[in-house]
């Protein structure tokens, strides 16, 4: 009885975690649109902050995701229906792009004076194919039926 209310718990905080770097990531693509009613320089600061305190709290979620995925992983056993791979798989791309998003354009857009223009797109093409492969892996997750 313990054993499954851990496992409950477990499997919960793991998709609290992708429901937060799915959904923020969805958030972060949606404030270009909003930021379009400010002037460049105003619209520029908000992306900024937006996509830096999300990237920084992924920082967090992520390490989380990992852990609780590996250990539901490992409770589940070795032979696990191919959703349950490419969700995993997903994961991996995931976290390729976020850290290319947190040490690429991010980066080079904070230490600039003014960010080009090129840099934002950058982090949207990146933040969309993020969602899109999020997308999948939770579709996946819900072919996979729970085994």
């Amino acid at each position: 009885m313990t054993s499954s209310i851990l496992w409950g718990l477990i499997l919960a905080l793991h998709l609290l975690c992708i429901t937060y770097w799915v959904g923020g990531t969805v958030f972060c693509l949606q404030s270009r649109r909003t930021v379009r009613l400010l002037e460049a320089q105003q619209a520029s600061t908000v992306i900024l902050q937006t996509y830096g305190r999300f990237l920084k709290a992924l920082c967090h979620v992520v390490p989380v995701a990992v852990l609780t995925g590996i250990a539901l992983i490992i409770h589940a056993g070795a032979y696990l229906p191919w959703p349950f791979h490419l969700m995993a798989l997903c994961g991996v791309i995931m976290i390729v792009i976020f850290l290319s998003m947190l040490f690429g354009p991010l980066r080079a857009a904070r230490r600039a004076i003014r960010p080009q223009p090129q840099l934002f797109t950058s982090l949207h093409r990146r933040a969309t194919l993020m969602a899109l492969v999020g997308i999948i892996a939770i579709i996946a997750g819900a072919l996979g039926g729970g085994a």
